[in-house]
């Protein structure tokens, strides 16, 4: 349960389609009064190829948490990967939660089926009692497919009970329940100049096709020849004549679930089989007298209003894409989704999405979802957004108002190239089936959007970082001689603006060789170090401090303070070091500095060349000194 209402979870495919549509609104009309609300698990294809892209959607199920949920509910023949079907079921078992199946037999669940056999059976009595019909044809699907295998089975039991005899060789078609091959199919029966009375067909597309072919031969349907389908879709009601058929509804299952649910969870844990029968839907192809007038150009103008508002709203969401892919930070990408054509929207984000150090070309799908996501964007807070954190049992701000609503709260993932980006969740407030065919639409568009936002991303700080790494010398963190020339010139630009002087400051560390023969190479880089950071704390923020190679820095800088002043504050921080690092070494520089003339600043090398005389003769000194303590056999 969350809050007050008991949970349940249903894992579908294809929402956008009319049955899957009337499945999920049928079934959440018909539990809400169990005191139920509806999650639904969704993914835009039907996983039949188990390929990468629909391995991320298929994530959206490990988003189930099994203990705030009362059933599980799997549409079978919307998820055509079993392996996901099993694991869900292995994980709702773990958690004592009942599952029921929508089609599909498992052990220690509930099967709702529809009752294909009999809803086929009262399609083929129709044909042969009602009509007397005596000399038929039959168009089967593939050959060797159970469906169709069975079908046969039947036309040829109901044919037998009727005193006809059945040949395969001369009464029996497959057209592989498609069009194409119905087409042929039929273009063959009529070239053997056998025409039967009636073609019962295995479904409603060969039905439609072998009226077309039927038609276009000049064969009136059903004077001539009868026709008859099975699936009750919705195409059978714009072909002309309409076609004879046997409706699976959703909301005869739904109804039965319904009622299961006011059982107790022990009687929903044992294994149980349900069949719902089809209905008979008679029409006109038969030669019977179909039902209400269908009105053809209401639902041709509806269609092309739909497929309009698609156009636009794919020109709209592709514009969004391009403005989230080049956003410059997260709260701006973010926003982007302010527009009018999504709302009632939460996205979510992995936390590791968002984060530009991660690589995103590392598949780290195994990882799932993390306890914390990021709330990307959502469409009912203030405006302008900013994302933050929530943790995922939440599954999204506002659930309790979502859950009152009483409508259907749906999940989506998000994927690119297989890794989970995160999850979407609608909460529309009608059942509009608009809003319904938008999901996929919005689920591509922020599946490449957030994707390409995140590797521009992670490329723009791996440029930066590769840009750092030409620009700082890695032992002293300093300007390398190649990375300082941008900041360089700006400093040089400034002071000839201001008509200010340049200093420079050269520095060289005194003894490396004699620290790396005698200490070793880690404590001569230490000493490099120390005397990088001597300088560059003794120059203001602003100063260009330059690595130039080996032992030898220089800093280049505006400053009015007495040249001396600058020297002793190096030499106080060098001597600092000395006192506290306890190494067996002093530590020391010899320091040349020059000033430039107000306004005139020579170029750069001119400049180094300057302060490196002054640095030479200090330099000079110093060795003279430290050798004159070596020949009195004093410490250095």
């Amino acid at each position: 349960m969350i809050g007050k209402y008991k949970i349940a979870a249903l894992c579908v495919s294809r929402i956008f389609e009319d049955s899957v549509h009337e499945l999920v609104t049928e079934m959440n009309r018909n539990i809400i009064d169990k005191g139920y609300r509806l999650l639904v698990y969704h993914t835009c294809s039907d996983l039949y190829w188990d390929n990468a892209g629909e391995r991320g959607e298929a994530s959206v199920f490990d988003l189930i948490d099994m203990r705030t949920t009362d059933v599980l509910i799997i549409a079978d023949e919307l998820i055509k990967n079993k392996n996901v079907i099993r694991k869900l079921i292995e994980k709702a078992q773990l958690f004592d939660v009942p599952v029921i199946m929508i089609g599909g037999h498992y052990s220690g669940v509930i099967s709702i089926d529809f009752d294909y056999e009999r809803g086929f059976e009262d399609v083929v009595r129709h044909i042969v009692e009602y009509h007397g019909f005596r000399r038929l044809h039959f168009m089967a699907g593939l050959q060797g497919n159970e469906f169709s295998e069975n079908r046969i089975k039947v036309f040829e039991r109901v044919l037998e009970e009727n005193g006809i005899s059945f040949d395969r060789n001369t009464m029996l078609s497959y057209g592989d329940f498609w069009v194409g091959p119905a087409v042929a199919a039929t273009e063959k029966l009529l070239e053997s100049g056998e025409l039967p009375e009636a073609i019962v067909c295995a479904n409603d597309s060969m039905a439609i096709a072998v009226c077309g072919v039927l038609t276009n031969s000049g064969i009136k349907v059903p004077e001539e020849v009868a026709v008859t389908g099975f699936d009750g879709i919705m195409d059978i009601n714009f072909s002309n004549p309409r076609i004879t058929s046997s409706l699976c509804c959703y909301g005869d299952i739904t109804r039965k679930i319904a009622g299961l649910l006011t059982l107790g969870r022990e009687e929903l844990l044992h294994e149980q089989h349900f069949a719902i029968k089809s209905r008979l839907i008679i029409s006109e192809s038969c030669g019977c007298q179909g039902g209400g007038i269908i009105n053809i150009a209401k639902h041709l103008t509806d269609l092309n209003i739909r497929f309009g508002r698609y156009k636009d709203e794919e020109r709209a969401l592709n514009e969004v894409g391009v403005r989230i892919l080049t956003s410059s930070n997260l709260k701006s990408a973010a926003n982007e989704l302010h527009t009018s054509i999504i709302y009632n929207m939460r996205c979510m984000l992995r936390n590791e999405v968002i984060d530009e150090t991660i690589n995103p070309f590392e598949n780290d799908s195994e990882h799932g979802f993390g306890e914390e996501m990021c709330v990307f964007y959502n469409t009912d807070d203030a405006q302008p957004f900013a994302p933050h954190s929530f943790p995922r049992k939440g599954i999204m701000p506002g659930l309790d108002v979502a859950l009152d609503s009483a409508y259907p709260v749906i999940l989506t993932a998000l994927n690119f190239l297989d890794v989970p980006l995160g999850y979407l969740v609608f909460t529309y407030q009608n059942y509009d089936i608009r809003n319904y065919e938008k999901i996929p639409q919005i689920v591509n568009a922020l599946n490449n959007s957030i994707g390409g936002y995140r590797n521009m991303r992670y490329q723009q700080y791996i440029t930066g970082k590769v840009r750092e790494l030409s620009q700082f010398d890695q032992l002293t963190g300093l300007y390398t001689r190649g990375g300082s020339e941008r900041a360089y010139n700006a400093l040089v630009e400034k002071l000839t603006a201001q008509g200010k002087p340049m200093t420079v400051i050269m520095s060289d560390l005194d003894g490396l060789k004699y620290i790396n023969d005698n200490f070793g190479h880690n404590e001569g880089d230490y000493a490099i170090k120390a005397t990088a950071s001597a300088l560059k704390n003794s120059c203001p923020d602003n100063a260009v401090c330059i690595r130039m190679g080996g032992d030898e820095m220089a800093a280049f800088l505006s400053s009015s303070a007495p040249l001396e002043d600058i020297e002793a504050e190096i030499n106080a921080r060098l001597r600092s070091v000395n006192r506290t690092a306890g190494k067996p070494y002093p530590i020391n520089a010899s320091i040349g500095i020059f000033r430039s003339p107000a306004g005139k600043i020579p170029s750069f090398e001119d400049l180094i060349r300057s302060a490196d005389e002054q640095m030479y003769s200090v330099k000079a000194e110093h060795r003279r000194q430290r050798e004159e303590r070596i020949a009195k056999g004093e410490k250095m």
